[in-house]
């Protein structure tokens, strides 16, 4: 059962990271323009365009 816990465990790190990295490698990207749906984490920004 520990096996179970620690494969999770390292699962969930292994998407910190890759979401890490992603929000890293986005950082001086511009916004996208419009009035569309925008939703901003402490170190993701995600913009959708308006129709």
């Amino acid at each position: 059962m520990e096996s179970v816990y620690r494969g999770f465990e390292t699962s969930l790190l292994g998407l910190a990271l890759c979401l890490g990295l992603g929000a890293c490698l986005m950082l001086g990207t511009p916004p996208a323009p419009g009035d569309g749906l925008a939703v901003t984490l402490p170190m993701l920004s995600v913009t959708l365009a308006g129709p």
